[in-house]
């Protein structure tokens, strides 16, 4: 075997051994998730947000009035805060609330539905 080749063969081997004796879970147990569903209930189109950390939130979709938003996340986080800005405020338009918010408990197997509404 010609010398490249077989430094070649060699790295292959020590990439493929390292990948065998990677850690691998036992038992991979997969994640469950839950639904929740979103009401804009408002007078107004809504950026949704939902808590990730005590002091961040991610967008995850936009409403029209009456309209409603699907999403799913892991059950084991327990709960779900759920936070709307009207869409208008955020280009300076009056509007007659800062934000709506709301939460629920995660329940397995079960829909959770969050209604933001004003008043």
């Amino acid at each position: 075997m010609r010398p490249q080749l077989q430094g070649l063969v060699s790295v292959a081997g020590a990439v493929l051994t390292s990948c065998a004796t990677g850690h691998h879970s036992e038992a991979a147990v997969p994640q469950r998730s839950c639904a929740i569903v979103v009401y804009n209930q408002t007078p107004h189109a809504l950026e949704v947000r939902m808590r990730v950390r005590r002091l961040t939130t991610m967008p995850i979709g936009a409403l029209n009035p009456g309209e409603l938003l699907t999403h799913s996340l892991p059950c084991a986080r327990g709960s779900v805060w759920i936070s709307g800005i009207p869409i208008p405020s955020q280009v300076g338009a009056p509007v007659s609330f800062r934000v709506v918010e709301g939460g629920a408990q995660l329940v397995e197997g079960e829909r959770v539905e969050i209604v933001l509404h004003w008043p």
